[in-house]
């Protein structure tokens, strides 16, 4: 999926706002392109659970984001870093804040998630407006465990802890 013309989310130009162009350019244009579709197929696979597909505009968030997962896969697939080390953490984190994780000890709800569950509003534009779609604007229920319900003892919920 993506965009309309099978645009990516965002482009190699964009991945400068997040990486040097020096390590950038250890990357071949075509590498560079494949990143930011594989990231834009990554960024749909969120995406499709909230919007009709494909999406006729977005804003400079899901741009942000999907740059956010394409630098990290140029990285870890192709240039190579060190994910828990100095400055290359940064993009590990970034990467976590877009489809969530855990870095450094510091869990990430991740934005993707976040859009897909309806805890964010983005500038984002579907194929089907919102309100006129039967499928992807019904109402979504996220929770925590039951209340009340504890461990289990001998295959056997407890309730209340007793």
């Amino acid at each position: 999926m993506s965009g309309p013309g099978g645009a990516s989310y965002c482009t190699p130009a964009d991945l400068l706002n997040y990486l040097p162009a020096a390590t950038l350019n250890l990357a071949t244009p075509t590498q560079q392109q494949a990143a930011c579709d594989s990231a834009t197929s990554t960024a749909d696979g969120f995406l499709a659970g909230r919007y009709a597909m494909p999406l006729l505009a977005w804003g400079q968030e899901l741009t942000r984001y999907t740059a956010y997962i394409a630098v990290y896969e140029l990285m870890s697939g192709v240039i190579g870093f060190a994910p828990q080390a100095g400055s290359d953490m940064v993009i590990t984190r970034r990467y976590c804040e877009a489809v969530g994780g855990s870095v450094d000890g510091v869990r990430y709800e991740g934005w993707f998630p976040r859009i897909q569950r309806q805890a964010i509003q983005a500038d984002i534009t579907p194929t089907v407006p919102l309100g006129s779609d039967p499928v992807h604007d019904l109402p979504q229920v996220s929770s925590n465990a039951p209340r009340g319900w504890q461990q289990i003892r001998n295959g056997k919920p407890v309730v209340g802890g007793f």
